[in-house]
C-alpha cells in the first residue's frame, strides 16, 4: 500500500500532507502497526495478525481517497485556504495580477467578483491570499502566496471570476488553464506555459501572451493573432496579422510577444 501511495505522489495525485493525517489519527494508523509488530514478536497470534493487517489495508487505502477528494475529514483537507469577494462594484475596473511558480485554472462564473481554491494536488504553491485596495482606475488586486508548509503545499490554485466585473488580469504561472469567455474582460496578459480556450462570449482588448501555450479558439470568435505563432492552414495571411475569419473581420487581436512558442487551434 505504501509503494501505491508513493507512486500517487510522484505522478502528481497524491500530496505529501497525507503524513500529517497519519500522525494526526495515530489510534487508527500507527497504534495498528506497532500492535502488529509486538504481536509477530511475541504472542504469534494468526488471528490477531490477519485482522491487524485487513484493517491497515482499509485504513491505507481510504485515507488518499479521502485525501483526493477533499472530503474534510481528514485534517489537512480541514484548512481553510479558498475565499471569495463578491461585493466588487460593476461600475469599477478591477485588475488582479498573480505571480507564482505553480499552475493556475482560471474560469468566469454569470455574477461578480472572484473565487479563490486551491487545486488540491502535490506542488511547490502555498496558500493564497488578497491584497487588495479601493482606491485608483482600475482597482488593484494582487493574489500572493502565504507562507506554507511545504507538506501542505499544492500545485496551484483555482481562480473564477465574475463576468459581470469589468476585469484586466497579469498572470505568471505555469502548466495553466485559462478559460476566457468573458464579455467584460479589458484586457490580459498572460506568462508561462498552458493551455487558452478563448470562448464566443468572449470581448477584450489586447490579449498579450508570452512563454508555450496552446490555444484553442472557437470559431464563432472573429480574431486577429499578431506576430509569430503557428496558425490553422486555412488563417489568413494578412498586413495585420494572421485572420481566422475569411471575411477578415476581427473583434480581438491576440498578440504573441518574441521568443514565444503559441500554437492557435480551431475549437468547436
Amino acid at each position: 500500500m505504501l509503494a501505491i501511495q508513493l507512486s500517487l505522489f510522484l505522478f502528481g495525485y497524491l500530496r505529501p500532507s497525507i503524513i500529517y493525517d497519519y500522525l494526526d489519527n495515530w489510534p487508527i494508523s500507527i497504534l495498528p502497526i506497532v500492535l502488529l509488530f509486538i504481536n509477530r514478536t511475541y504472542f504469534k497470534n494468526e488471528l490477531l495478525n490477519n485482522f491487524l493487517f485487513g484493517f491497515l489495508i482499509i485504513i491505507f487505502s481510504t485515507f488518499p481517497i479521502v485525501l483526493m477528494t477533499g472530503a474534510s475529514v481528514l485534517t489537512t483537507n480541514s484548512f481553510d485556504a479558498g475565499f471569495q469577494n463578491f461585493e466588487l462594484s460593476e461600475e469599477v475596473n478591477h485588475l488582479i495580477t498573480i505571480d507564482i511558480d505553480g499552475s493556475l485554472n482560471l474560469e468566469f462564473f454569470d455574477g461578480s467578483g472572484y473565487i479563490v481554491d486551491i487545486l488540491n494536488q502535490p506542488g511547490k504553491t502555498g496558500f493564497p491570499e488578497a491584497l487588495q485596495a479601493n482606491l485608483g482606475d482600475p482597482q488593484p488586486i494582487r493574489l500572493r502566496e502565504v507562507s506554507t508548509d511545504r507538506l501542505l503545499q499544492v500545485r496551484g490554485w483555482k481562480l473564477d471570476l465574475g463576468n459581470k466585473t469589468n476585469w484586466a488580469i497579469d498572470i505568471l504561472s505555469f502548466d495553466s488553464n485559462y478559460y476566457l469567455d468573458s464579455p467584460n474582460l479589458n484586457e490580459a496578459k498572460l506568462i508561462g506555459t498552458g493551455k487558452i480556450f478563448l470562448g464566443s462570449n468572449l470581448s477584450s482588448g489586447d490579449i498579450v501572451i508570452n512563454g508555450i501555450f496552446n490555444v484553442i479558439v472557437d470559431r464563432k470568435l472573429p480574431i486577429v493573432v499578431v506576430g509569430k505563432a503557428d496558425v490553422p492552414a486555412n488563417w489568413i495571411n494578412a498586413t495585420i496579422g494572421y485572420l481566422n475569419q475569411t471575411n477578415g473581420s476581427y473583434n480581438l487581436k491576440v498578440i504573441v510577444e518574441d521568443g514565444s512558442t503559441v500554437v492557435f487551434e480551431e475549437g468547436e
